[in-house]
């Protein structure tokens, strides 16, 4: 995220703080002059229920104090949403309240020839988590090595229709 990042996710977490929200994570992207700051909110119960009130208030103010703080150089984007359905995982905490769901975890190294691991998440402590893939077979990843986590959300299946006698 580097130094800009850190200093924007400071700036953000009290402002999202007034609302009763959190930072989950901040992006900065440049594509030619063109720059996009991005933030991610989330209910501190990690509910993903953020309003469209909430994430205009916290951009506005968010807006008015990067100006005054000149974290941005130049003319930039802000956009600030919710997690959305496969939310990212990048904290103990966030791995804490998803586990027994389904998550995406690519780690910064492969391991027995692979990077990406998909399945339930069964722990989550301070330094690891543990998944388990549809085969039922375990692994323990720390959370220092993982590279990108998601939530991976799970559609309720639809009960079978019934046949017409």
């Amino acid at each position: 995220m580097g130094t800009n990042g850190s200093k924007i996710r400071a700036i953000a977490g009290p402002i999202a703080a007034e609302r009763g929200l959190e930072v989950l994570d901040v992006e900065l992207t440049a594509s030619g002059s063109r720059r996009l700051v991005r933030l991610f909110l989330d209910t501190a119960d990690g509910s993903g229920l953020v309003s469209i009130d909430d994430c205009t208030a916290v951009s506005r103010r968010l807006g008015d104090a990067l100006d005054a703080h000149e974290v941005v150089q130049g003319h930039y984007m802000l956009e600030v949403s919710s997690p959305g359905l496969n939310r990212v995982l990048k904290t103990p905490a966030h791995f804490a309240r998803v586990v027994g769901q389904k998550v995406r975890v690519r780690t910064d190294r492969a391991d027995e020839g692979r990077r990406t691991r998909l399945g339930r998440l069964v722990e989550a402590e301070a330094q690891h988590i543990v998944v388990i893939d549809e085969a039922g077979v375990s692994t323990r990843i720390a959370i220092d090595e993982i590279d990108k986590a998601n939530l991976e959300f799970e559609f309720e299946a639809k009960p079978a229709p019934r046949r017409k006698r």
